[in-house]
């Protein structure tokens, strides 16, 4: 008999949360003459995300189990994924090619949406009710022999003036819900940093985010957001892009490229108008110490925006001084430093946590699947992140899926169970696939009798 296993919910499980990305990706528009579809825009859509949900590391590993003369996974992309019929993998690069990654936000929404209804996100809120929004960027395409329109290029020093031997990437600007003391993340909004159609200038992690800020503004006008982000968005536009949206911000300062802000820090310094505390651990002998000061000019050129900072360092026995500083919106007291210390180094959980889980932990981030002439290498990034956002939701909220998390303790090999029950048993619902996924002695299901048991 089968052990006790919790209940779906359906906002936060897979087969709920698959229901509602296919909503979503029924109104992604399709340009295609209809009269010649053999699949449909969301068969494709929901394709491609099955690849990146069962880990596969090519499209081709996964058009071989698709379609190979043992049709289990071509049932379960049926039965559990929805899919009317499975495109091959030609044909699913060649639907998705021309679809504009902007489409994809509507699922990223949907399921935010469900999350918001449900009262899941107060798990993440700090700040009365507020949601710590980090931002940065990484690299989902690079080759030296592949390359489209919206390549961004990178020549050597040697040569500016051809394409030989030049660097084509692709980038994407991610979007993500933290909480410092939360190992699970919440990826909500992504923009690509590609070139332009018709434009002849690289795209950067700047213009991308001033993109960004605004779709994440008219998507959720009702959000309120602390975005948090390293040194290179400690400037006046990008500032006045989060004023503008109406978002508080906790953003790194340095004195190299804050000169003047560090200027003016020494000369209240001095003259005392500075607050400064410092408390000992009695346990592990650590000191911390603080330093705040408010209504300091960003710099000479925008002397009009004043934000307030705070300094934090620490000093081990062994006197080893670790040292950090942020600029931000918010105010800062002596009551709230630490609580905002401890957001403002919640940044790196973007990069921990999301990217480098998704580059090393099965998900393949900056692995080429498909580079395409138009958008592809961007959808297919986009899918990823939206798979990586699933998984996510479940590990945080879904009973079910922590069950089978805590059973295997390691990710990859998680995800190679999954994707090897998902080719050994014919499933009808997810309920029963997972359990099997769980602990397959503990529940039959129906193997083909020419496989092994």
């Amino acid at each position: 008999m089968a052990a006790p296993f919790a209940r779906f919910r359906p906002d936060v499980s897979m087969p709920g949360l698959l229901t509602t990305v296919r909503t979503a990706f029924d109104k992604v528009n399709d340009k295609r003459r209809q009269a010649s579809v053999q699949y449909s825009m969301s068969d494709s859509l929901m394709a491609g995300l099955a690849i990146f949900s069962l880990k596969y590391p090519s499209l081709l590993m996964f058009d071989q189990h698709a379609r190979s003369s043992e049709p289990v996974s071509n049932h379960n992309l049926r039965t559990l994924f929805g899919l009317s019929q499975v495109p091959c993998d030609s044909q699913m690069r060649a639907i998705l090619d021309p679809v504009n990654p902007s489409e994809l936000r509507g699922a990223f929404r949907a399921i935010h949406s469900g999350l918001q209804r449900s009262n899941s996100l107060k798990d993440f809120q700090l700040f009365n009710g507020k949601l710590l929004l980090s931002i940065d960027g990484t690299g989902t395409f690079s080759s030296t022999r592949i390359s489209c329109k919206h390549c961004c290029v990178k020549k050597p020093k040697r040569n500016q003036k051809s394409d030989e031997g030049s660097e084509f990437y692709h980038q994407m600007l991610g979007a993500v819900i933290v909480h410092p003391e939360r190992s699970t993340v919440l990826p909500l909004d992504f923009e690509p940093i590609t070139r332009a159609d018709g434009s002849n200038k690289n795209d950067c992690e700047r213009n991308a985010g001033k993109r960004l800020i605004a779709s994440l503004a008219a998507q959720y006008p009702k959000r309120g957001f602390i975005v948090i982000e390293d040194a290179l968005a400690a400037n006046g536009p990008h500032l006045k892009t989060l004023i503008e949206h109406r978002m508080d911000f906790i953003i790194v300062a340095k004195p190299g490229s804050n000169a003047a802000l560090f200027e003016t820090l020494d000369q209240r310094m001095k003259q005392g108008e500075l607050q400064a505390w410092e408390t000992v651990d009695e346990k592990t002998g650590l000191l911390r110490g603080y330093r705040i000061c408010e209504q300091v000019p960003l710099n000479n050129t925008h002397t009009e925006l004043l934000v307030n900072c705070l300094e934090y360092y620490e000093i081990d026995r062994q006197g080893k001084e670790h040292n950090w500083q942020w600029i931000s919106s918010l105010q800062i007291t002596p009551e709230n430093a630490e609580q905002i210390m401890r957001a403002g180094r919640a940044r790196w959980k973007i990069e921990n946590e999301t990217f480098n889980a998704a580059k090393n932990q099965g998900y393949h981030m900056g692995h080429s699947y498909g580079h395409g002439k138009q958008y592809l290498s961007s959808v297919l990034g986009g899918l990823m992140f939206l798979a990586f956002l699933i998984d996510q939701v479940q590990e945080s909220f879904c009973r079910v899926f922590g069950e089978i998390r805590i059973h295997h303790k390691s990710r990859r090999n998680l995800w190679e169970r999954l994707r090897a029950a998902f080719t050994t048993v014919k499933a009808s619902e997810w309920e029963g696939f997972m359990r099997f996924w769980h602990k397959p002695g503990d529940f039959a299901f129906e193997i083909p009798s020419d496989r092994p048991t």
